[in-house]
């Protein structure tokens, strides 16, 4: 059987809306779609501008690549620095659509390192994709980040650190994975990675 499926060293990055749920249930369909639009654009302006590409939108999360297509020796940093021009970038997107009265929203963002296998997945229905334990980390990752943080893991913190010395460092027990992972939460205020 042909394998469909390459291994690639890749940098995967899951960023997610904070409180979506919660505000599908109090504000009208039209406003939810603008909020959608508003931060898939946010999300593929900053992924393209580091070289990353948005592989999938699955409902009011994103899914980004970096390091395939295209090869970069810093795929890392890139996706370091597109998760710190994400969270500035969406940081007033509330404000912006005119939902200033509401009281959470906000992303989350997880980002992890490692050997994905890309490529196509299924038979019937075809889809290409990024797959792994590197992408099921990240996803546990993003989900255990607060509104306006950006969780790593320990591979992707050793590379940046040197930019981000107030990281917080959590020991994290994550849906599914079943070590102990320890995550860093990088300092908002910080915007050395360029």
């Amino acid at each position: 059987m042909k394998h469909k499926q390459v291994p690639v060293s890749t940098t995967i990055l899951f960023a997610d809306i904070r409180g979506y749920t919660d505000l599908s249930q109090q504000i009208e369909a039209e406003k939810l779609n603008e909020l959608l639009h508003q931060f898939y654009d946010r999300c593929s302006a900053a992924v393209w501008e580091k070289d990353g590409v948005v592989n999938k939108f699955i409902g009011d999360a994103v899914l980004a690549i970096f390091n395939f297509p295209l090869i970069r020796k810093d795929h890392v940093q890139n996706a370091v620095s597109a998760a710190v021009q994400l969270q500035k970038d969406c940081k007033h997107m509330k404000e912006e659509i005119g939902l200033s009265d509401i009281q959470t929203l906000g992303v989350g963002i997880g980002i992890h390192t490692g050997e994905s296998y890309v490529g196509e997945v299924g038979t019937t229905y075809k889809d290409f994709t990024a797959i792994g334990p590197v992408v099921n980390l990240t996803s546990r990752l993003q989900g255990a980040a607060g509104i306006g943080e950006i969780m790593v893991t320990e591979e992707v913190f050793s590379q940046v650190k040197e930019q981000f010395p107030d990281a917080q460092k959590k020991a994290l027990t994550l849906k599914g994975i079943n070590s102990p992972v320890n995550g860093y939460v990088l300092a908002q205020h910080q915007n050395a990675v360029r």
